[in-house]
C-alpha cells in the first residue's frame, strides 16, 4: 500500500494549476462553512428571542438587550455582516463550479432555499437595521411587532422557516458522515423542530400583545418611505445581478467546454462515456445515472465516492489537502482517488469501489448510504451450544429441530427481558447486542444478567429433556463491550439484513471460544465488568491472547450462573478486581501457554 502524496511542489504542465485550484476549493469550502455557522448562530439566538415571546414582550426585550450586546458590538457586527456577504458569494461560487445540475433532491432544495432567502431577508434587514440606523427608528420588539403583525406575519414566518431549514440541512449533511454525529443526532433533531416551533408561537403571542398596546400609531415620513424603497431596490438589483453573472458565467463556460472537444471515460461495469473536460468524476456519475455512493455530497468529507484509477492516473493532478488527508485516514491504496475531487482532462478508466445499487436510486442516480449506518458503543454477546455435532448425530432430524426451536425461544426471551436484541443465529449459536438505548454501564450489566438467565434456561431444558437427551446441553457465552458498526447489507438473493460488525464482535466471539479451554460457562472482558460498576463474587481472572492484539486481554470467568451482583462504588470495585486478578494470574498464564 503506497502512501498518498501531499500537495507539494509544482508539477509540470497544468498540474500545479490544478492542485492550486483544489487548494482554493478547500479554502473556499472552509470559509463558506464558517460563515454559515455564524449566520446559523445568529438565527438561533434571534429565534430563541422570539420564543421568549411566549412569556410576554417584556421578556423578549430583556433578552434582546443581551443579544444586541454581542451582535451590535464591533466583533459581532463584523462577523454578522461579513458572513452575510461572504456566505452567499461563496455558495454561488460552489454552484458555479458544478458541471452538471443532476443531483440529489436534498441538494436541489438547499440551493433553492439559498436563492429564495435573500428575496425576503433584504426587506427585513432594510426595515429594521438600516432604517433604524438612518432615522433612529425604534427597533425594540414592541415597535417592530406592531409593524409586522398581522399584515406581514405570514411572510416573516415563511422567512424564519426558510432560514432555519436551509441551516439545518447544511449542518446535517456536513456532520452526518462523522462517527460522533450518531451520539447527538437525536438531540439535534429535537432542537431543529422545537426552535422554529417555539419561535413561531412566541412571535404570534407577542404580536397579538403588541397590537393591543395602547400606543400612538407610528407614522413614516415620505423620506423614510423613499429611503426604504431605494435601499430595497438596490439590494435586490445587486443580488439579481450576482445571480445573473453566475448564469452568464455558466453559459460561457459550457460553450467554451464544448469547443474544446470530448474525452473518453471508461467505467468498469458501466461502459464508456464521452464528456467535455471540466466535470468532476462524481458529476459524470450523476450526469449519466451511474449508481454511486456519495455521503457528503462531493465535499471531500467522506470517502464513499472513492474509485480506483486503472488507466490515466499519471494525467491527474495530485490530491488537494482535504482529499490527501482523507485518503491517508482510510489507508487508501495506490491510484485510489475521490471521485468528487478529480476533474479529468484526458482519457481515464476507473472502477467504482463502493458501488451503489441502481434499484431505488433517485433522479440523479445517486444512492445515499443507509441512514441507519452508525458506529455505536454496544455490549456484544456471542453464545454457542457445545457438543452440537455429537448431539445432532444422535437425534432424529425432527427431534433436533424441535429442541433447537425450544432452545432459541428460551434464549431470545432471556435476552429480550434485559433489553438485548439477537442480531444473528448461525446453526448452534447466536449473537446478541445490548445498549441500543442504554448507557455502556447498563448495557454491560444487562448482558451479564441475561447470560445468567440463559444458563438457568439451559438447566431447565436439561431437566425437561433429561430422558430424551444423550448428553446434557451446555452453552458457552462470551461478552465484550466497545464500539461496533451497525447497518444493513442487501442484495437480490438474500434481501435485506441488519448486521453488527467490528473488533468488538470479533473479541466477543474469541471470548466465547475461550470458554471451552478455560472450563467457564461465561467469559467477560475486564473492561466490561468494570463498566458495570459492580463486583461479582466467585469470578476467576484470566489473561487470554486475542488475534490482532499484541498484549493479552484481562478477562473474568464465571463457572456457572453469576451470583447476585453487589453494588459498589468504582473506587471500591477496582481493588477487589485487582485482588481477584492477582489471585488467578499464575494459573492463568499457565492456561494460556498450554492453550
Amino acid at each position: 500500500m503506497s502512501s498518498i502524496p501531499n500537495s507539494g511542489p509544482s508539477l509540470p504542465g497544468g498540474r500545479a494549476g490544478a492542485s492550486g485550484l483544489e487548494q482554493v476549493n478547500s479554502w473556499s469550502r472552509d470559509v463558506r462553512f464558517a460563515s454559515g455557522c455564524v449566520l446559523m448562530l445568529f438565527a438561533t439566538t434571534h429565534f430563541l428571542n422570539h420564543a421568549v415571546g411566549i412569556f410576554g414582550i417584556p421578556a423578549m426585550e430583556a433578552m434582546q438587550l443581551w443579544r444586541h450586546g454581542f451582535w451590535e458590538s464591533k466583533i459581532g457586527s463584523v462577523l454578522l455582516y461579513g458572513a452575510l456577504i461572504v456566505h452567499p458569494v461563496f455558495a454561488l461560487l460552489r454552484v458555479a463550479q458544478r458541471r452538471t445540475f443532476r443531483m440529489p433532491m436534498r441538494e436541489v432544495l438547499q440551493i433553492a432555499l439559498g436563492v429564495a432567502i435573500p428575496l425576503l431577508l433584504i426587506d427585513h434587514i432594510v426595515a429594521t437595521r438600516v432604517q433604524g440606523t438612518l432615522f433612529m427608528q425604534d427597533e425594540s420588539y414592541h415597535a417592530v411587532l406592531r409593524r409586522l403583525w398581522p399584515n406581514l406575519a405570514l411572510s416573516q414566518s415563511l422567512l424564519l422557516l426558510l432560514v432555519w431549514t436551509h441551516g439545518v440541512i447544511g449542518l446535517h449533511f456536513t456532520f452526518r458522515s462523522r462517527d460522533s454525529y450518531a451520539r447527538w443526532r437525536d438531540p439535534f433533531l429535537l432542537a431543529a423542530i422545537l426552535v422554529p416551533l417555539l419561535a413561531l408561537i412566541g412571535f404570534a403571542v407577542a404580536g397579538r400583545e403588541a397590537r393591543l398596546m395602547a400606543l400612538p400609531p407610528e407614522l413614516s415620513t415620505a423620506q423614510q418611505v423613499d429611503s426604504f424603497n431605494l435601499h430595497v431596490t438596490w439590494a435586490k438589483r445587486a443580488f439579481f445581478g450576482l445571480v445573473g453573472a453566475f448564469v452568464l458565467f455558466v453559459a460561457i463556460r459550457e460553450v467554451r467546454a464544448r469547443a474544446v472537444g470530448a474525452i473518453t471515460v471508461r467505467f468498469v461495469g458501466h461502459g464508456v462515456r464521452k464528456v467535455v473536460p471540466g466535470f468532476t468524476l462524481l458529476e459524470i456519475f450523476r450526469r449519466f445515472g451511474i449508481p454511486h455512493a456519495a455521503l457528503c455530497g462531493g465535499r471531500a468529507r467522506c470517502a464513499t465516492c472513492r474509485v480506483l484509477v486503472l488507466d490515466g492516473a499519471a494525467d491527474l493532478p495530485p490530491p488537494g489537502p482535504n482529499e490527501a488527508r482523507l485518503l491517508r485516514r482510510i489507508s487508501a491504496g495506490e491510484n485510489v482517488r475521490l471521485a468528487c475531487q478529480i476533474r479529468p482532462k484526458h482519457d481515464l478508466q476507473v472502477q467504482i469501489l463502493l458501488a451503489a445499487r441502481q434499484r431505488g436510486a433517485g433522479p440523479s442516480g445517486a444512492l445515499d448510504p443507509d441512514s441507519g449506518i452508525a458506529r455505536k458503543g454496544l455490549t456484544v454477546m456471542v453464545a454457542d451450544l457445545r457438543a452440537f455435532t455429537a448431539l445432532s448425530e444422535r437425534q432424529l432430524p425432527r427431534e433436533l429441530l424441535t429442541l433447537l426451536n425450544r432452545f432459541y425461544d428460551e434464549m431470545s426471551q432471556a435476552i429480550a427481558a434485559h433489553g438485548g436484541r439477537i442480531e444473528a443465529i448461525y446453526g448452534d449459536g447466536l449473537m446478541a447486542v445490548f445498549g441500543l438505548d442504554a448507557t455502556p454501564g447498563r448495557a454491560a450489566s444487562a448482558a451479564i444478567a441475561a447470560a445468567g438467565d440463559m444458563l438457568r434456561a439451559v438447566e431447565a431444558l436439561n431437566r425437561e429433556y433429561a430422558t430424551a437427551l444423550p448428553l446434557p446441553l451446555r452453552i458457552g457465552i462470551g461478552i465484550h463491550g466497545g464500539q461496533a458498526i451497525m447497518g444493513a447489507v442487501e442484495n437480490e438473493s438474500m434481501g435485506r439484513r441488519e448486521i453488527t460488525v467490528g473488533e468488538t464482535v470479533m473479541i466477543a466471539s474469541q471470548l466465547e471460544a475461550a470458554t471451552r479451554r478455560l472450563l467457564s460457562d461465561i467469559i467477560v472482558s475486564a473492561e466490561t465488568v468494570a463498566a458495570t460498576g459492580r463486583s461479582f463474587p466467585g469470578i476467576t481472572s484470566y489473561k487470554i491472547a486475542i488475534k490482532g492484539r499484541d498484549k493479552p486481554m484481562q478477562v473474568y470467568g464465571f463457572g456457572g450462573v453469576p451470583e447476585k451482583v453487589v453494588p459498589s462504588k468504582p473506587e471500591e470495585n477496582a481493588p477487589r478486581l485487582k485482588q481477584v486478578a492477582k489471585a488467578g494470574s499464575d494459573k492463568t498464564e499457565a492456561d494460556d501457554n498450554t492453550g
